[in-house]
């Protein structure tokens, strides 16, 4: 009976594995799962289904169901020291998508410091473009609803507009340096020597490429897969959208990604089906509370019809 809901081939989005819920941040713990949890994941998900790389999913017809692939992004250092060993042990393959200017020493990353900031301040004031924003932090529901206003602003600005960004927030130049949650290149270049991982390109700076010029696109794009594979030494084929969603990835972008050169490339849009347009696969997010049958509901064309009833008829938030 699951099987006639399930979408026919689809691949999963991961972002870290954590130890412990402690490591799980206040308001970005959707990107975050516990190792506990994501070997309970892994065990259900070998049962169900074949689980495949990126690869060989993309050669899978689409009549065939019960197959899926994992991918990462970002590149963070869990994928290595806590998802690799679960993954070993299953004997499961996944993509690890990576943003590169972590490799050249470039470790601030907005979203963890203006976090930081949120919930440490009572009121936050600042100006952005000759505009004023003013918060009231006292109660978290307030910090949550700031959190998401200016995640939306920040990823709508190039790199170097959100550095002013948060020079504006914190009213220094000086950036928070999350070294300790990032690959660097030696673990990246043992990460590509695990017989089950694949690694693509996640864009140079962690761009939103629906807001770039067509050179500056080209820039992120090539970049990114240059540096990939002068330090692996290998070909880099597929990519993955930062944010990814329909107006982040859509035709123009996944036309600038094919003519760099990468043979795949997956967003954030919800689906399972992988269309003719292979520079924009849809992909479906995995968090902590996915578990048990709420994961498998997850994996079925029936929840993407309760995440539109429920995004657009009531604007509340899906808790799987």
């Amino acid at each position: 009976m699951f099987d006639r809901f399930l979408y026919n081939n689809f691949i999963l989005t991961y972002h870290r594995i954590v130890e412990n819920k402690n490591q799980i941040n206040s308001e970005i713990n959707s990107i975050s799962v516990t190792t506990e949890t994501f070997e309970g994941q892994i065990k259900l998900l070998k049962k169900k289904f074949n689980i495949v790389s990126i690869d060989e999913i993309l050669k899978i017809d689409n009549k065939f169901k019960n197959n899926l692939a994992i991918t990462f992004d970002d590149g963070y250092k869990d994928n290595l020291t806590n998802a690799v060993p679960i993954l070993e042990k299953y004997d499961v393959p996944a993509t690890i998508y990576i943003t590169t200017r972590f490799l050249e020493n470039k470790w601030d990353m907005w979203w963890y410091e203006i976090e930081k900031i949120i919930w440490k301040k009572d009121k936050l004031d600042f100006n952005f473009l000759n505009k004023e924003y003013c918060f009231d932090l006292k109660e978290e529901n307030n910090k949550k609803k700031c959190y998401k206003k200016l995640s939306l602003l920040f990823k709508n600005l190039s790199y170097l507009e959100q550095n002013k960004l948060l020079e504006q927030i914190t009213k220094t130049k000086e950036r928070v340096q999350f070294k300790n949650k990032i690959l660097d290149k030696s673990d990246l270049i043992e990460l590509s020597q695990k017989k089950n991982i694949t690694i693509g390109s996640h864009t140079h700076t962690h761009a939103n490429l629906s807001i770039l010029n067509d050179d500056e696109c080209k820039k992120e794009l090539l970049l990114s897969k240059q540096i990939l594979e002068n330090i692996l030494n290998k070909e880099i084929a597929h990519f993955a959208f930062p944010y990814g969603s329909k107006k982040d990835a859509g035709f123009r972008e996944s036309k600038l990604v094919k003519d760099a050169g990468y043979q795949s490339a997956v967003t954030t849009q919800l689906g399972g089906k992988i269309s003719n347009n292979v520079y924009l696969i849809p992909r479906v997010h995995i968090g902590e509370n996915h578990e048990g049958w709420k994961l498998l509901i997850k994996l079925t064309w029936i929840y993407k019809i309760y995440y539109y009833i429920r995004f657009n008829f009531f604007n509340t938030k899906i808790f799987f």
